[in-house]
């Protein structure tokens, strides 16, 4: 599938290929292929909530078969693609920390002894999903390998902390992140854990969002330059682009403006912090040591 032009109210069969042949269900909807939809099958429920795109396009489960799930576009107007991202607000991932594909990926990566610096982990939830990926990637990546846990639902920012510390680095995943714990929370979340990754001395990758209208028209948003800005005043280690580079017909120059604002505002930040008056030490001199001080400092001036 290219691309399934959808509007509010029109109604879609979902199913899997990799377990069905076809396309099950009656004709008059669009049918359309969903890889890994076997697992979801068990947490979907009518009236739960289908989001791709980063919540651009919105689904309401009508009916949950089988094999298949009927649903009905809420709003939404740009076409369904093959490579829309998908969330389910209302329901937990049923997938596993590291699925199959990403084991294949992984035996791959071995096989050519190819070893990556980072592995991040998505849709974690828990310590406890940090510790159980950095067994099986190390198991054949090797124990060099360092685990970076992506922040996208809202039962991992409410264990940020342990999180945190189960890790390696983190990434501040600002697409999912956002229809998880809302639009208006998202900004104080991402300073919240960036925040606390400096504070465990651990890196933080701040993700998605920071140049798209700059990727598609080539002039950068206002509001993309201010969170530039704001990434690096938060002292995040890197900003990360997906599909600016992935998607874009402007990759490299997102990333050279990028790195000039991101070095501009380096800098100026490191300007400020040396012209910031340094905190006063209490002293534990004597009245007359302090006394002494006072007057040599008026004879010199």
């Amino acid at each position: 599938m290219q691309e399934l032009p959808l509007q509010a109210g029109d109604q879609v069969i979902f199913w899997d290929p990799d377990t069905t042949a076809r396309g099950p269900g009656p004709n008059g909807f669009a049918h359309v292929p969903l890889p890994g939809l076997a697992e979801l099958l068990c947490k979907l429920r009518t009236s739960h909530r289908m989001w791709f795109c980063d919540g651009r396009l919105r689904f309401v489960v009508e009916e949950v078969q089988d094999a298949s799930v009927l649903a009905r576009v809420q709003q939404g107007t740009i076409p369904l693609k093959a490579s829309n991202s998908i969330f389910l607000p209302d329901c937990l991932s049923p997938y596993a920390v590291v699925t199959p594909q990403d084991a294949s990926l992984r035996d791959a990566f071995a096989a050519d002894k190819l070893t990556p610096d980072w592995v991040a982990l998505s849709l974690i939830s828990s310590p406890e999903d940090v510790r159980t990926g950095r067994k099986e990637v190390r198991q054949r990546l090797g124990r060099n390998v360092r685990i970076m846990a992506k922040f996208e639902t809202e039962a991992a920012v409410d264990c940020a902390e342990d999180i945190i510390n189960a890790a390696d680095g983190i990434m501040v995943a600002r697409g999912d992140l956002g229809l998880a714990v809302g639009y208006i929370r998202l900004p104080e979340i991402q300073e919240r854990l960036t925040a606390a990754a400096r504070r465990a001395h651990k890196p933080v990758v701040v993700a998605t969002q920071v140049l798209e209208t700059f990727a598609e028209t080539g002039l950068p948003q206002r509001a993309e330059l201010s969170d530039l800005s704001l990434i690096a005043r938060q002292r995040a280690d890197a900003v990360m682009l997906g599909k600016e580079t992935v998607f874009s017909p402007r990759p490299i120059e997102c990333i050279r403006l990028a790195r000039e604002v991101l070095a501009y505002e380096t800098q100026r930040l490191e300007r400020l912090s040396l012209m910031a008056p340094q905190p006063s030490q209490p002293s534990n001199d004597s009245a007359e040591a302090r006394l002494a001080r006072s007057l040599a400092a008026a004879i010199n001036t």
